[in-house]
């Protein structure tokens, strides 16, 4: 049987932040097996042969299938958003946009910094039979550079592989082939390989973070050296995992308080395989239909609440970078000279938050206003930084708001920090607000906050919860319901409020 292999860069001080990453690419619930090359379907060889020993993890995608899963957007989330950035997900977008393909790989690396700890952009296998390949490997914006390896079409920063030493022997790939062989084939598949030096990582470090993505305590994962999963085996609703009890450690032992840990953290029935050969190290867990769902909804909140996280972050760092350019914050709007409204602050602020984002704003004409001829067709190009869930279609209306009018944040068309007298870590500078206050993320206009309507205003996505991003930066999440008066307090900049 064929199958795809990986392993991750013994890299000590990034191993705790990569199993961070490596609970997102397990909340995608994935593995890899024998599959049958098809049209439009990738040779596993071929896989193979662009895996090198930088490899962390490999995702298989069936676009086709996927589309057609009940909860797709929700299993999407998991994959590209729970740790992931921004730009690789959108590396995915076009692979699940490509109507003719079978399947795709994403193959994950680690960094060559301890600060980073997964480089990132996947690299993209597909077959090079898809007429859409080239395409989305422009270079440009799709999934950038492209090489025919054998009968498959490889995309992204190719700088990353290492030709000469494609497709050799190594440990790597001899565990992730038995990984990938283990399970059938699923919409959404994945293998992880832990070696010994990240599981030693995670003995040392210890990832809270991780068992809320994972359904297993960290101390049982770290005597596991390989996991698989698949999301939907054979069409059936639910997950699968497999677990392989490194050497070393005793299997019967791992196995149990895999077992037990699980049947703690998850309260729907499981069905369990059980082996009588002492010397098996596998451990193959089902969640039917109720559990699954039930994981996936947990997982799939984390990730909203990780990309609103990771947003907001980008947001309070660019209206911090761009303070320090030009002493102030943004205008809450770009005027002409007879004070006219032309276009809203988050056109001020693209340059600051990106590449992109800058080759955006210069598309702009600044003294035009919103809906001119010129401007108008670019409101339809909201980066993704200004939607605070990435599981609502708000198309180009913006869910990130900031707090405009007298005694906010942003009051007079200057605001400096220094006019904060309650001082940036107790005043809120940006906040989520619902998508009935949302607004077309280029028109000057922006939901004023006030005593009477934060309940219609604040919030509106993930429930009870609301998140916000104080002037200091940090992003909070808050239940407005339970801090009252005082919530208020929070939006006010020079109200001398007791902090609660």
């Amino acid at each position: 049987m064929h199958s795809i292999s990986c392993r991750w860069s013994p890299k000590d001080h990034a191993a705790c932040r990569s199993v961070r990453w490596m609970g997102a690419i397990v909340g995608a619930v994935c593995s890899l097996n024998a599959i049958a090359v098809t049209a439009n379907a990738v040779d596993p060889s071929t896989v193979l042969s662009v895996v090198d020993e930088n490899a962390i993890a490999i995702v298989r995608i069936d676009p086709q299938s996927f589309h057609q899963l009940p909860d797709a957007e929700s299993a999407y989330l998991r994959l590209a958003g729970n740790s992931l950035p921004e730009h690789t997900r959108k590396a995915i977008d076009p692979v699940l946009e490509m109507k003719d393909l079978t399947e795709a790989y994403l193959l994950f690396s680690a960094s060559e910094t301890s600060q980073v700890p997964f480089t990132r952009d996947p690299i993209v296998v597909m077959s090079a039979d898809t007429d859409q390949t080239v395409a989305v490997g422009d270079g440009g914006d799709g999934l950038g550079q492209t090489k025919k390896v054998g009968s498959a079409m490889v995309a992204g920063n190719l700088a990353r592989l290492n030709f000469d030493r494609l497709g050799k022997p190594s440990e790597a790939r001899k565990v992730f082939r038995a990984a990938f062989s283990a399970l059938d084939p699923a919409p959404l598949q994945f293998a992880v390989y832990l070696n010994a030096d990240r599981r030693r990582s995670i003995k040392e470090f210890g990832l809270a973070d991780l068992e809320r993505l994972f359904p297993i305590d960290t101390n049982q994962l770290a005597e596991v050296d390989w996991i698989s999963g698949a999301a939907y085996p054979a069409g059936a609703a639910g997950i699968e995992f497999i677990f392989h009890v490194a050497d070393g450690e005793d299997a019967s032992a791992t196995k149990t308080a895999i077992r037990k840990s699980l049947q703690e953290r998850i309260s729907a029935p499981l069905e369990i395989q059980k082996s009588s050969d002492v010397n098996d190290r596998t451990l193959r867990i089902q969640l039917g239909a109720d559990a699954g769902s039930r994981q996936l909804q947990t997982w799939s909140m984390e990730a909203r609440r990780k990309i609103a996280n990771a947003r907001l972050r980008r947001i309070a760092l660019g209206l911090h970078n761009y303070h320090s350019a030009y002493s102030r914050l943004p205008s809450p709007v770009i005027a002409d000279k007879s004070s006219k409204p032309l276009l809203s602050w988050r056109v001020a602020l693209l340059p600051f938050l990106g590449k992109a984002e800058y080759k955006l704003y210069q598309s702009f004409r600044l003294n035009e206003p919103w809906d001119s001829e010129h401007n108008r067709p670019l409101a339809d190009q909201m980066p993704d930084v200004f939607a605070v869930d990435a599981s609502a279609a708000n198309g180009n209306r913006s869910t990130v708001a900031i707090p405009v009018g007298e005694g906010l944040f942003f009051d007079g068309d200057e605001p400096k920090f220094r006019d904060i007298i309650d001082g940036l870590s107790n005043t809120i500078m940006v906040f989520e607000t619902s998508d009935k206050h949302a607004e077309i993320w280029t028109k000057p206009a922006n939901p004023t906050p006030s005593q009477s309507n934060l309940d219609e205003v604040l919030g509106g996505h993930f429930g009870d919860e609301a998140v916000v991003v104080h002037g200091d930066g940090s992003v909070h999440w808050i239940k407005p319901q339970s801090l009252g008066q005082s919530l208020w307090g929070r939006f006010t900049r020079n109200g001398k409020e007791p902090y609660e």
